[in-house]
Order: C-alpha cells, then structure tokens, then sequence
C-alpha cells in the first residue's frame, strides 16, 4: 500500500532530516492527510533551525488535530535504519506511484487528453531510468583542462553567456522595456549600451503583459528578429512547476536566449518557500545545461529597490543577479519607486555572481522607449574610498570610515556616504559584520 511507503519514507527523514537536501519531494508526493501534513511541518522545522533529528513532540505540535501525536507516535516506533540507498529507491518507488495515480485520476476524470496522458507516461518512465555509472560523471580536473571551453559573454561585460541570470527591480521601473532592447540588440548582434553582444536566438516569455501593450512596445522599439512565446498563444508558455515544463526544451533552440517576464508569473509556487523557490531554480538550470541561456525578471518589495521578493533561494542559485534601480543625478542616493524626479538616472549591475563584477549607468528615453549610457555620477568619490580602504582604512569600523568621509572628502551627509559605501560593496571592498555587529570593510 502507498501509505506504508510513504511512511517508510518519512520515518528516516525523522532521524535524519538532512536527507531532504539531496531528494526532490514535495508536498505533492504525499497524500492528503497526517503523511503531507507531517512532510510540510518536518520541511519547515528543517528550514527554520537544521536540526540533526527531528523533535517528534514538537512535529506532533506542528500538525495538531486530534491523532497527531498517534501518528508521531506510529511513525517513531520500531527500530528505523537509515539506509541512504534504500531511502533514495523509496522516494523513487513513491515518485513513481505518486505520478502514475495523478495519471489514472485525471484520465478517469476526463481531464487530459490523448497527448497530455502519452507525456505524463513519457516522465513516469523517465523516473524509472537506471542510474549512470560513475564513470559517466565523474571527471578528472585533468580531462577538464583540455576542453576547449572559456568563459563568454553574450552582452560584454553585464550578461555571461550559458548562464542562469536573475534580473531584478521594483515593478513599473523599466525591466521590460530594457529586456526588449536587450533582447532586439542580441537577437541581431548588435551592441546594447555601448557593449558588443554575441548574436543568438531570443525567445521572449511574457507571462505578465497584455499582448495590445507588448505589440506597442514592440513597434516603438522595432523589434523583427525576437521570438515571443505570449501567454494568450494557443500553446501557453508552460509554468516552470507545472507538469508540462520540459515542454521548454523540445521547443526552443539550443542556444537560445530566453527571457522570462516575469519569474513570479511563471510559476505557481510559494515565492517565499525556500523549497518552492528551489524547484524553479534547479529546472531552470536543467534547461540551462540543455544548452539554454536565461534570463529571468523577478520583483524586488517596495521597501529597498535591491532587496529582491520572496526566498533567498531565487538569489542563492543563481550564477548571476543584476540590479536595476534609480539613483539622483550627481550622487549615488537611490530614489525610492514613490518619488518623481525626471532627471534620474538608472543604475544595472551586479550583485551576486559567479562572473565578474560590474556598474553601468543609463538614461531613458520615453520617445524611443531606449535606455542609453549616462556617466558614472561618483567614480571619482568611490574611487578614493577604495584607495584609503586599501590602505590606512583597512579594517576601519563603519564610523570610523564615515568619519574620514567627511573629513577628507567633504560629503556631510551620513545617508549618502552609507549609500556610497552600499554602492562600492562588491565591487570595489567588502565588509563583514564583527563582535556586537560592528561592520568592518577590507578590500577585495
């Protein structure tokens, strides 16, 4: 029976709950009842505090109602061994029954079609796959040495090539309309802000917009060569969670630009869940090494322009994040999204990533619906920043620095030295928080 496997599942989970780091469950491989209810209590205790073992009263507490300390209980008992092995073919036995039962559902429900119910059985055998020998995969740091491979960039020096970016700012700030001219420039290999770009195909996903507004947008910025993938399509743009997501990779190109508009919108997720978030991610890096390029917007809240929506799992597995937010001419003070100033510039660049570091800085243009380079408002200042950081400054507490700030280079105002010591992080120093939370900063 399904319910003893699925115990057999959740009770090494219970002694080690670190075995969730290395399976793909999901709430959705149990069923309804105590068995997803424990699951998702024993997910969240694992997120909140990484325990080495599960405190059995405290799940109990979690999943509350009558016959949840019973069920604990029953899942306690007897003598459990925690075998790797026999828990990863368990977790495959369940996958497996967990499909096949969604299948035989909704044919009896009359809810899939002939070709829904030929793809579902198309995953279930793919989960039935024989493992590959480690020969397959496992390489010497030798063998990798000799492949012709080196790192490349699709847009010079802001967007690397065969890579996962995540593109992130408060909503209404312009990321369509600069992922479009991006998209127009690569699509045709020419330059985008001033940098060269590697020509490739772009598929543009818009999950968000009206197709009447995304036309316009398209004709002010006369884009032919881009390929656009609309919700409102007969075939709608698969959800990255959805059942039918590897739809992506029979459709589009190897070697494709794919953009995303925007991450939320494409899946049906918990953005908050790390677990959710995880998911998304790791699909999106399987098409990725099936020769996919991609770029995915996704919201930052209205609080801090760079602090991106929801887990920090969007960031965390990303190879590369750009913000994109607005700053007052002649100054590195960023605007928050409820304040009007024609005269603002916008700032894209780097934060995390596996690449090198970067810091552009661009106008718009509404007529034309372009972004152009604008100048760098406070090298200048960041530069002598760095310099004393490198220097007599190394180690420096941030009062300390904040201090010479003003002394030195005659800025007052502590918010703009924060935001100037905020904006050179990264980039150009780091700083790491010591005893009683005292913030240090040393160069990279």
């Amino acid at each position: 029976m399904i319910s003893n496997l699925e115990r057999s599942v959740l009770q090494p989970l219970l002694f080690r709950p670190s075995l969730l780091e290395s399976s793909d469950l999901r709430d959705a491989d149990f069923s309804a009842g105590h068995f997803r209810e424990a699951f998702s209590a024993l997910v969240a205790m694992w997120e909140e505090s990484r325990p080495a073992e599960i405190d059995s009263a405290i799940l109990a507490e979690r999943i509350g109602g009558n016959g949840a300390v019973a069920f604990v209980g029953s899942l306690m008992d007897g003598n459990v061994r925690v075998d790797i092995e026999a828990f990863r073919n368990r977790v495959s036995e369940l996958r497996k029954r967990t499909v096949l039962g969604r299948i035989e559902a909704r044919a009896r429900a009359g809810l899939r079609g002939i070709d829904d119910i030929r793809s579902d059985l198309e995953a279930y055998e793919q989960l039935d796959k024989p493992s590959a020998s480690p020969s397959d995969f496992l390489i010497p740091g030798s063998t990798l040495q000799e492949l012709d491979i080196a790192v490349e960039w699709t847009i010079e020096r802001l967007l690397p090539a065969r890579s996962l970016t995540l593109l992130h700012s408060c909503g209404g700030l312009g990321k369509t309309w600069l992922s479009l001219a991006a998209a127009k420039a690569i699509s045709a290999g020419t330059p985008f802000l001033g940098l060269s770009t590697k020509a490739r195909p772009v598929v543009y996903c818009d999950f968000e917009n009206p197709l009447p507004l995304l036309v316009e947008r398209i004709r002010k910025l006369d884009i032919r060569d881009v390929v656009f993938w609309h919700l409102g399509a007969s075939t709608r743009p698969p959800k990255l969670d959805g059942p039918d997501w590897e739809l992506y990779k029979k459709a589009i190109q190897p070697g494709s630009l794919v953009i995303f508009d925007t991450l939320r919108a494409a899946h049906d997720g918990d953005e908050n869940s790390s677990q959710d978030a995880a998911l998304v991610m790791g699909r999106l890096k399987e098409l990725r090494e099936n020769g996919l390029e991609i770029v995915a917007q996704h919201h930052t809240g209205k609080a801090d322009e760079r602090v991106y929506r929801g887990s920090t799992a969007f960031s965390d597995l990303a190879d590369h994040v750009l913000d994109f937010h607005r700053v007052r001419r002649g100054s590195l003070e960023e605007i928050d999204e409820d304040t009007c100033d024609p005269d603002a510039l916008f700032s894209l660049g780097t934060g995390k990533t596996r690449f090198a570091p970067a810091r552009f800085y661009l106008a718009f243009d509404p007529d034309t619906g372009n972004f152009m380079p604008a100048q760098d408002p406070k090298t200048s200042t960041l530069d002598a920043i760095a310099e004393y950081i490198t220097g007599p400054g190394v180690g420096q507490n941030q009062s300390s620095l904040v201090a010479w700030v003003k002394e030195e280079l005659g800025i007052k105002k502590r918010d703009t030295i924060l935001a100037l010591l905020k904006r050179g992080e990264g980039e150009r120093w780091r700083s790491s928080r010591g005893f009683r939370g005292v913030r240090t900063y040393e160069p990279i």
